[in-house]
Order: C-alpha cells, then structure tokens, then sequence
C-alpha cells in the first residue's frame, strides 16, 4: 500500500478545515487547532492572561507550520499554568507534527487525566499510536471516540479506524469504517478516495471507479483521484477516458510527472509516436534521476529513439 501522510483538521473544538497532501493513500485525521482561549484554571487574572497570550501564539504558529516557535510557546504557557488540558493536547500535536511520537502520546494522556471526557484529544492520542505503527493500541481509542454522544465530529475516528485496519492490512474491516465515515459526513472525500483505493486492493475496479468519481464530483481538483481514475480506465483499455483524467491532472498540477508519463504511455498506445517521445523527453528532463524518470528513459527506448534518455 502508498505511503500514508497526515491530514491535519483545523480546530480545538471549534472549526474545523481540510487541507491535503499529493500522496496516493491518504492517512489520519488529526485535530488541530483555530483561535481560541485555554480552558480556565485557579491561575490569577494577571497570569491567566499571559497563559492565554503564550498558548494564543504557539496556536498561531502550529496553524502557520511554524512548530519549533510554536513549541516555545506552549511550553511556556505549561510552565504557568501546569494541568490545563488544552495547553497539554496543543502541545500534544506539536510534538506529533515534529515526530516526537512518545511525547505526543504523553501530553495527550495528560489532558485526558485532566479531562477525560476531551474527545478530540483522545482522537489525537489513536493518531500518534498509528504514527508509530501500532493499529492495535490505537482502534479500542478510535471506538472510544465512536462511542462518545456528544463528539461532534465522529467520522474522523471512523475513518481513523479504516486506516488503523489499513495498518493491520484488513481491507475488508477497512472498508467498513471507511464507508461510516463517509456515511457520517457526505462529503468526506479522504474516506471515499480510501474505499476506492480498498476495493482497487481487492480487485473490484468498478466499485473503486464509483467512489474515485464520488470525490471528484465533490472536488473536482481533487488530482490523486483522477489520477486512479485514469489508471483504472487505462487497466481496461479505456483509452480516451484515462487520456481525460491524466490531462486534467497536469492542468491541475503541471509538476505531476507520473500523469505526463501516463499521457506519453497513452500517445504511444494510442500511435502517436511524436508526441509521445516529445512527452517521454519532458518527463526526462524534469525528473532526469528519480523513479518517473527512469521509467520514462526505459520507455523511449522501447521507441527506438534514445537521443533523449539512452544515454
């Protein structure tokens, strides 16, 4: 299975706003953080405000992907005001986001000891479990999550029980929590591109097709499904339809390589042989060392014409 990445959601228990990485296989659903004030704790008037000032700023650094600044901050409003579960669960993710997984996992069970009813917290603490590998310590916590009446987001611990069963390589309990979530909340794209990569897993291209196309109709920039879009039709043998989806993606994204070499396999196939070695020679060039490139120097050599990349 692809390489999973973090989705980080905006929000202590507030807001909430997607944003996505390029990777194929997407992973965790991480709450994050917008502005807003630390609970209130027995900390003087005065003191209360410089905790709130220190925990304001590590917020605004964590959402600016400033994590060592933001670090700093939240450490400091820590030492001020020890115990205070949203400063413990703020500095919980911005050790996740530097790595420092076991440390996660220690201010996330700090702010449950102070609040164990801190749902998101508890989400976050399955996340780092799964970030270190370790599916079976996080899934009872992501039940837990489902299990809370007034979490008020639920399909994020459904969908992080879809990658948690990804990790244990369960596709079929996998799929089942990726369609709660997307049942949950229509317009889950994460947990819809998931169950078409799961069925494209077990082999069903159809049922894959259908959910690639259910989050491309709900973002139609989304560029890794239509990228898995035009893999499947191009497996069929669906030429014109995987040449659409390919295209779209490097109008999306121009750096895309892997859908530029997809378009100069397709003109190849297709008997465009001119503009498929014109493709396959700007794929060279932009990736002369990596995989895609390679792969692109193999291709054209297959053509016969290897001034670009038989070199």
């Amino acid at each position: 299975m692809p390489e999973n990445y973090i989705t980080s959601l905006g929000s202590l228990r507030m807001s909430r706003v997607l944003s996505r990485s390029s990777l194929a296989m997407l992973a965790l659903l991480v709450t994050g953080f917008t502005s807003c004030v630390p609970q209130k704790t027995e900390t003087p008037g005065k003191l209360q405000k410089t905790v709130e000032l220190h925990y304001q700023l590590g917020i605004n650094y964590l959402n600016e992907g400033k994590t060592p600044q933001a670090l700093k901050e939240l450490l400091a409003a820590q030492t001020l005001a020890p115990g205070n579960a949203d400063v413990e669960h703020a500095l919980g993710l911005a050790y996740q986001r530097k790595g420092m997984y076991n440390e996660a996992i220690e201010q996330y069970k700090k702010a449950l000891t102070k609040e164990p009813k801190f749902t998101e917290a508890k989400n976050n603490l399955g996340t780092a479990f799964l970030a270190k590998g370790e599916p079976n310590e996080a899934i009872p916590i992501f039940e837990e999550c489902l299990g809370d009446p007034n979490y008020s987001t639920p399909e994020k611990a459904a969908y992080n029980l879809g990658v948690a069963y990804n990790q244990k390589k369960d596709v079929d309990k996998a799929i089942l929590n990726y369609e709660r979530a997307a049942l949950l909340k229509k317009d889950n794209i994460n947990a819809l591109f998931n169950l078409g990569f799961c069925h494209e897993e077990k082999k069903d291209l159809a049922k894959a097709l259908e959910n690639y196309k259910k989050a491309v109709e709900i973002d139609p920039s989304f560029k890794e499904a239509l990228y898995r879009m035009g893999l499947i039709y191009q497996e069929r043998k669906e030429y014109s339809p995987a040449y659409d989806m390919f295209r779209k993606v490097v109008e999306i994204d121009p750096e895309y390589m892997a859908a530029h070499l997809k378009l100069a396999d397709l003109m190849l196939i297709e008997g465009s042989k001119t503009e498929g070695i014109k493709k396959l020679e700007f794929v060279i060039k932009s990736d002369p060392e990596g995989q895609i490139g390679q792969e692109a120097k193999r291709l054209l050599e297959q053509t016969g014409d290897t001034k670009a990349g038989g070199k």
